[in-house]
């Protein structure tokens, strides 16, 4: 801070003090009782300005510690914390602006720190996805060198059933590199439960039928507020982890139930696979996490729940989890018939 530039900063106090002044000095002139003379008036108006201009010294030498200082890390390259650089306050206006720094750094080193976690979610993400979509590959070109092994249509089926997994694993990436642009790619609409539902259970057909599975199926005749698209891959991963982890010849049930007040309806989808530990339930939607599952049955990615609960709320939509080991899981997914569309989706 120069001179100058704080002069020009008090300029509004300079043009108040020259107009008491002024008006105090018309006041003496014309004052009949006063007894100043010229001199005088002329002697005051100099101690005055003497007044001024120290004032304006003292402060500008008060101030210019700490702006010089402001200005040095202004210019600077700072490659340390900054707030640790902030010159110390002699003022409450000083004070103020270091806390409203220190407040300013703390929240761009949460959101620097959020980043990175986002940074290293989406690379663990690509490690995993990577890994996953090996397997099929390889697993297909065995298939394939080794026509002496097996019969073309067992070759056929078995390569078919290598593709529908990494068809699924290319729409996992698809929809979770769409995770954050959600807000640009939905379409929030009243539809129809059941054709969603239909759909999702004739896309795993082949599963069904390969494993001998039995589907309770009950007669949905709800609609709800969602986006189909988006729902419709939900379904898909809490489906596709039901198949998986039950036994051939299994059940699945799906269901739905309203509340009395017709406020929201819950979808629930049941079957009686293997289960999952009572100590596995509260992390079996975060990313990655596989469980007791995961060490055993060799084929849990812990990414289809994550990115069901992810998307759920996104959409507004409330997706819990109950199970028992040994006898099953139920998915029950909340649909809250809102008054407006805007307040269901969120960024």
């Amino acid at each position: 801070m120069t001179w100058w530039s704080y002069v020009r900063d008090k300029k509004f106090f300079l043009l108040f003090f020259v107009v008491v002044m002024f008006f105090i000095g018309i006041l003496l002139a014309v004052d009949p009782n006063s007894q100043l003379t010229l001199g005088n008036i002329i002697y005051l108006y100099v101690f005055m300005l003497l007044f001024l201009i120290a004032y304006l010294v003292l402060g500008y030498s008060f101030k210019r510690t700490y702006w010089n200082a402001m200005q040095k890390l202004v210019e600077g390259e700072i490659e340390e914390n900054i707030i640790e650089l902030l010159p110390k306050p002699r003022t409450r206006e000083q004070a103020f602006f270091n806390e409203l720094m220190r407040k300013k750094h703390l929240e761009e080193q949460r959101e620097i720190t959020k980043l990175r976690d986002k940074q290293q979610e989406y690379h663990d993400f690509i490690l995993y996805w990577v890994h996953e979509v090996k397997t099929p590959i390889v697993a297909s070109k065995m298939l394939i060198n080794n026509p002496d092994l097996n019969d073309p249509t067992t070759i056929y089926r078995g390569v078919e059933a290598e593709l529908d997994s990494i068809d699924r694993l290319v729409m996992q990436a698809l929809y979770y590199s769409r995770l954050d642009t959600f807000a640009k790619d939905y379409f929030i609409q009243e539809l129809a439960l059941g054709p969603v539902i239909r759909d999702c259970v004739k896309r795993h057909s082949k599963l069904f039928i390969s494993k001998k599975m039995k589907l309770d199926l009950a007669e949905i005749k709800i609609e709800v507020r969602s986006d189909s698209k988006w729902l419709g891959f939900i379904l898909d991963q809490v489906m596709t982890n039901a198949l998986k982890y039950t036994d051939a010849g299994g059940e699945i049930k799906i269901w739905c139930e309203i509340s009395e007040s017709g406020s929201k309806t819950e979808l629930h989808i049941r079957d009686n696979g293997i289960g999952i530990k009572e100590e596995d339930l509260p992390r079996v939607f975060e990313q990655g996490f596989t469980g007791m599952i995961g060490r055993t049955e060799k084929k849990a990615t812990g990414m289809g729940l994550y990115l069901a609960r992810q998307m759920s709320g996104k959409l507004g939509h409330k997706i819990e989890i109950s199970s028992e080991d040994g006898v099953g899981t139920e998915i029950v997914m909340t649909f809250q018939q809102k008054e407006d569309y805007l307040l269901i989706a969120k960024d």
